[in-house]
């Protein structure tokens, strides 16, 4: 099955792209960007398409030229470049979203695998926790255009029968991220002091954010593609990540447990903070995702902290 990763030169992309080449496939990366270092090793086993998804003619091209049957929908903007630029926001995020699914309806491509946010909950959450069906009144551009691509996909799949789901990612932490947004402390407070560098944490020594480490992102992704479509009720997923979600503090105690010289402070920002506070103090119920295909994670705090140290040191390279 030809398949297509949107995003596909990002942090997540990348990998993702990395791990379906490792099955054999030769996946087609679509992407405003250029591939990076991290795909160096696997060059000349994908292809590459330059290209913007808010522009309907490409898209359809890039699948038509490809006989794409299965994408895995990752491109669009992340949430502080969201909140600087709603507008762009608007055109990557829910034009983008919009284009990928006509063009599958309009190329016949079979399978959509949406990557959504935890970002799309925050207010009005009756309860103290969020579950597949909590209500999603997102306060961010981010969340909202989220939202959007989720309501698209449910409605292409019923009226054009495309396999559309989906699964909401908490903060994803691993190394190499470059894009800055409103979670990225928990990636940057590791990898900063492993370049011999200070960070400050621009966020509460107290908040919570729901994370994820890579590695669980791109196997969740595996997991739900291939999943039975029978078995998928629910369509689109919350993923807890690790939980309960571990304060600021605990994570720079952990850093400086395994990272002894590292040299992290706190000075708040209070649009950072503002942006956190809500979905923090929420548990995240994802019981669909591991009953209906088998959800569970493998990185916890220190095991994620960990393998993080381990993955920065074997590719040194890439990240510096």
């Amino acid at each position: 099955m030809a398949t297509l990763i949107t995003g596909g030169t990002g942090f997540i992309g990348s990998y993702l792209a990395k791990s379906l080449i490792d099955q054999g496939d030769r996946p087609v990366l679509f992407d405003i960007s250029p591939p990076g270092v991290i795909l160096d090793s696997v060059a000349g086993k994908f292809d590459f398409v330059r290209g913007s998804q808010d522009n309907l003619s490409i898209v359809l091209n890039c699948i038509a030229d490809h006989d794409i049957q299965r994408i895995f929908h990752l491109g669009g903007m992340l949430s502080v470049p969201s909140e600087e630029n709603p507008w762009a926001a608007f055109n990557a995020n829910v034009l983008g979203t919009y284009n990928i699914l006509e063009a599958s309806r309009i190329r016949g491509v079979k399978q959509v695998i949406y990557g959504s946010t935890v970002a799309t909950y925050s207010k009005d959450i009756p309860t103290p926790f969020i579950d597949d069906a909590t209500i999603q009144r997102p306060t961010s551009m981010y969340g909202t255009t989220k939202v959007c691509g989720e309501l698209f996909g449910r409605y292409y799949s019923h009226r054009f029968g495309i396999d559309f789901r989906g699964v909401r990612i908490p903060s994803v932490v691993g190394p190499g991220a470059k894009t800055a947004h409103m979670s990225i402390y928990n990636a940057w407070a590791i990898e900063r002091p492993l370049q011999g560098q200070p960070y400050t944490l621009m966020c509460d020594p107290e908040t919570r954010c729901p994370v994820m480490y890579f590695k669980d992102v791109v196997r969740a992704l595996g997991l739900l593609a291939t999943a039975d479509e029978a078995g998928l009720p629910t369509r689109i997923y919350n993923l807890a990540g690790i939980a309960p979600a571990f304060s600021a503090r605990e994570l720079v105690d952990e850093i400086q447990r395994q990272i002894p010289a590292a040299n992290l402070e706190f000075n708040p920002d209070p649009r950072i903070v503002s942006l956190l506070k809500e979905l923090g103090s929420l548990a995240i119920n994802d019981d669909c995702a591991r009953n209906e295909w088998g959800w569970e994670i493998a990185y916890p705090l220190s095991e994620m902290v960990t393998d993080f140290i381990q993955e920065f040191n074997s590719h040194r390279g890439w990240y510096l």
